[in-house]
């Protein structure tokens, strides 16, 4: 029995691999006789055909389906089932997640979406257990869409874990490029040691995919696989891809014991929520944390609000206060049109960036299953068809340009992060050149000068917005 999975994303740089494929794999490779394979083809420099011939010889196919790479993974997995008609599609991730029904129904060369967690219930698919009886899964039967109950998410999330053997080859070369380039010189490595959240922010659908439950690996779980890694690929340097690290601050005490105990010398990254305590960012700094992020997203208490995100300026400024204090290096997180936003709203926003050594500025996007999302299918702004017409880019963008309701228009709005950008780097020469190295952060500078010269004006702001792979 052959299983092939593969993220169907064929354009430009992945930053990061598909971790998630990685622990289904190895829980596959674990539990049942298969031959299982994972292929990321950005990362491996496969183009379509290529991977196509691949499919000619297996069983199932595992497709993982985001949101921005929706027509990608569609139109990939109808030519999969042209070539091996024989073959079991089944299409797993967030998006599949939140429109499993409609995609069914769209799609009949699909199989099978498996909604939220996808161990158990790929293995029970593998074992050729009853489809009927298998929670978690919508599936087709007699030409109808049948969308069983939901699965009980598993309590010990020590049962999964990712082999590494599976995707390393391919990341081996792997950089966080947000942080300082001294620790970009060390072997780097993504990890996840947790699953969902129990916030319900209003443009995310992180706590709707895990059904509102946060799950953390054990701190000994996780500790033995940190230094397996270190042992076995020499890795100095962990980024933390979880949605929130920081779920259990019991578990992260005793995480933190036992790194000191060992003296495991690593460094790593994590992203934080806004009002994280003092005691147990002091306690990470302490064991090798050397950066950290935080979603927050704007600047206004209006906005932060109507977005359900549950903190406030003041809370923002105190926890940028405190990561100060400890000497992090501190990437933002931030959005522009969000719900209601106001150009006044956003200069709240805007007042924050220089609080940061990184900041990442992003035009608000719709996604489904999102509390936004549903907010605008009642006012009739939005409805679940923009998902599957290609007349729309992959990426639905919260402008005027498509709603009536948002305030920003999308390509003023991108010149303008732009220029944020831009006046960040001329502003602080000295964090460019500690994140890019002393050649590349003089480039950079040089580049950032040029570009500022150009946005001077309409000809050239015109021609800057045409200009390709500003990616800082």
């Amino acid at each position: 029995m052959k299983l092939l999975f593969v993220n169907p994303y064929f354009k430009n740089k992945v930053y990061a691999p598909t971790l998630g494929l990685g622990f289904l794999a190895t829980y596959i490779k674990n539990h049942v006789d298969c031959e299982v394979e994972i292929i990321e083809p950005v990362k491996e420099r496969l183009d379509r055909h290529h991977l196509l011939e691949k499919i000619k010889n297996i069983n199932y196919l595992g497709l993982t389906c985001y949101t921005e790479s929706r027509f990608q993974c569609f139109d990939f997995a109808e030519q999969a089932k042209k070539i091996n008609p024989n073959c079991k599609i089944i299409v797993g991730g967030p998006h599949a997640t939140a429109l499993d029904v409609e995609i069914l129904k769209h799609y009949s060369f699909i199989d099978i979406v498996v909604r939220r967690e996808g161990e158990e219930v790929l293995l029970k698919i593998l074992k050729n257990y009853p489809l009927d009886q298998i929670n978690g899964i919508t599936w087709r039967k007699d030409n109808e869409v049948v969308q069983n109950y939901d699965q009980v998410l598993e309590e010990n999330l020590d049962l999964f874990y990712l082999d590494y053997s599976f995707i390393y080859p391919e990341i081996y070369k792997w950089k966080d490029n947000e942080i300082p380039y001294k620790f970009q010189r060390l072997k780097n490595l993504p990890i996840i040691a947790s699953r969902g959240c129990p916030f319900r922010c209003a443009f995310c659908a992180a706590s709707r995919q895990w059904a509102g439950i946060w799950r953390g690996v054990s701190p000994d779980k996780l500790f033995e696989e940190i230094k397996f890694l270190v042992n076995r690929y020499e890795i100095r340097y962990f980024r933390f891809y979880d949605a929130l690290f920081i779920g259990d601050e019991a578990q992260i005490f005793k995480f933190c014991d036992l790194l000191e105990q060992y003296g495991l010398d690593i460094k790593f990254r994590i992203d934080i929520r806004v009002g994280t305590s003092r005691a147990v960012l002091k306690r990470l700094r302490e064991v090798g944390c050397e950066v950290v992020g935080f979603g927050i997203e704007s600047g206004s208490d209006k906005v932060l609000q109507i977005i359900n995100k549950r903190i406030t300026r003041k809370q923002i400024e105190e926890t940028i206060d405190i990561c100060r204090s400890l000497n992090f290096w501190m990437i933002g997180f931030f959005m522009i049109s969000l719900p209601e936003e106001t150009p006044e709203d956003f200069d709240k926003t805007v007042e924050l960036f220089d609080s940061f050594d990184v900041f990442n500025l992003q035009f608000f996007k719709i996604h489904p299953n999102t509390a936004f999302y549903e907010e605008l299918k009642k006012r009739g702004e939005i409805n679940d068809e923009i998902w599957f017409d290609k007349n729309y880019e992959e990426e639905i963008y919260y402008s005027r340009e498509l709603f009536k309701s948002a305030k920003f228009s999308r390509r003023a709005t991108e010149i303008m992060i732009k220029r944020f950008y831009i006046r960040h780097n001329l502003k602080n020469p000295t964090l460019v050149i500690k994140r890019f190295g002393l050649a590349n952060g003089l480039f950079v500078l040089t580049s950032s000068l040029v570009q500022w010269l150009l946005l001077k004006n309409k000809i050239s702001a015109k021609f800057l917005e045409l200009m390709k792979g500003y990616k800082y």
